[in-house]
């Protein structure tokens, strides 16, 4: 038997501070907005059982995103211009770019570690 699993994996194109982004995000479900926030060190693939789990995608859309430089998003547009730091200011602001691209409207919003401390 062949099980195809419901998650949907898509790319957006967003600014944040005059410049470009190439986000990864994957969705699953319908319902609420759950926003999953990733770890420093890791990427959406964190919330795969998550975003497979019908008992949650019954009521909620679960979205989570790659930040730049993780996964399967890429780092800003002229990224060798400057050191790469991920800040706690810098994470905020790209998940609130992140959430208005994706027009999420009062979306749960989870997280573990770097993200959970976001939260």
């Amino acid at each position: 038997m062949v099980q195809i699993e419901p998650i949907i994996g898509r790319y957006i194109n967003l600014e944040l501070d005059g410049r470009g982004y190439r986000v990864y995000f994957e969705e699953a479900g319908q319902g609420i907005p759950l926003l999953c926030l990733h770890t420093a060190g890791a990427d959406s693939r964190q919330y795969r059982h998550l975003l497979s789990d019908t008992s949650v995608t019954s009521r909620y859309r679960v979205v989570a995103f790659d930040m730049p430089y993780h996964g399967r998003s890429n780092p800003p547009d002229r990224w060798w211009l400057e050191k790469y730091l991920l800040t706690a200011s810098g994470y905020l602001g790209f998940i609130r770019a992140v959430w208005a691209a994706l027009d999420l409207t009062r979306p749960v919003v989870l997280g573990c570690s770097m993200g959970g401390a976001i939260v």
